[in-house]
């Protein structure tokens, strides 16, 4: 009987005790309050006893990935709507939404002072709210074109950011905040959208062939002028060509006029000083020599009675 009151009073000591695992700190709250207001404590990991008047909170101080519309444990198996908002045209949009974030280990009793609820009620409540307001702050300046499409991402980082500025300074660090399903809004939006961005993507692909074309176009012109400049190069040093060709030429036969002209000149003046020579050569004696050798030997006969005398040279 002894042993069986002994196993009772562990098993009933075992049940008023606490455990703070790893990565996690525990805050030890005494509900009916303390003397100076220390009414609360923070707790390493271990076992810790917890009396009928105090209560442990539990804060993870690693990266929580925390999704709406499953089961969080806060409210109890409740799903969770979709965050719902409106675009600057009024169009209602709902996406569903997720966040990464952690707690920084020495603000744990700031963050449970702030609050006085658990992790699961700041999650699923102050978040929940804080990421409503901030979704419909934002969208609110944003065209439905841009929600739906490229744009969608900078709408949840402008909400990442308005979300970090309240949260921070009470040491809860948001990692980010990301999508887990897509934006949702009526199907005619879609439809018209979806028309809309077909044109888009239509008119890009045939100002995309146009482009092609006039690069086609253009690399022909281009070629054709090449060919007509290189053509024209051709024939202007066709031309130099000719012209030095010619040149040449001209300058052989003037060349050649000139030494014959030359010539000619040299001749006519050998001629002409031969001639003085002979010229001044002609001399009495020398036409006595040319008659002489003119002579025949035969006197000339003549009828008269002059007899005519002939001196011949001794």
């Amino acid at each position: 009987m002894k042993n069986f009151i002994l196993i009772l009073g562990a098993m009933a000591l075992l049940a008023s005790c606490k455990v703070v695992p790893a990565g996690y700190k525990g805050v030890r709250v005494y509900l009916l309050g303390r003397k100076n207001g220390q009414d609360t404590k923070v707790l390493d990991m271990g076992r810790y006893r917890v009396g009928p008047n105090k209560k442990i909170y539990l804060f993870p101080t690693f990266q929580q990935n925390f999704t709406w519309g499953h089961e969080n444990g806060y409210p109890s198996a409740s799903p969770h709507d979709p965050f719902l908002f409106q675009s600057k045209e009024g169009i209602n949009v709902s996406v569903d939404l997720g966040i990464s974030f952690h707690i920084v280990p020495d603000s744990v009793k700031a963050v449970f002072m702030k609050w006085r609820k658990d992790i699961n009620y700041i999650a699923n409540v102050y978040f929940d709210n804080l990421i409503h307001d901030a979704l419909i702050h934002v969208a609110s300046n944003m065209a439905i074109e841009d929600i739906y499409g490229p744009k969608k991402q900078i709408l949840v980082n402008k909400v990442d950011s308005i979300l970090e500025r309240e949260v921070n300074p009470y040491g809860i660090i948001v990692d980010r905040i990301f999508i887990t399903d897509d934006f949702k809004l009526p199907a005619v939006i879609v439809n018209a959208i979806n028309a809309k961005m077909e044109a888009t993507q239509i008119a890009q692909q045939r100002e995309n062939e146009l482009r092609e074309v006039e690069a086609e176009a253009n690399k022909k012109v281009a070629t054709a002028k090449g060919e007509s400049e290189s053509k024209l190069v051709r024939e202007k040093m066709q031309n130099e060509i000719n012209i030095l060709y010619a040149n040449a030429q001209a300058q052989i036969i003037i060349t050649q006029a000139k030494s014959q002209a030359e010539s000619m000149v040299i001749q006519a003046k050998s001629q002409s000083d031969a001639n003085k020579m002979i010229q001044t050569s002609l001399n009495d004696n020398l036409i006595e020599v040319k008659k002489i050798e003119k002579w025949d030997g035969h006197l000339p006969t003549y009828t008269g009675s002059l007899n005519p005398n002939i001196t011949l040279p001794r």
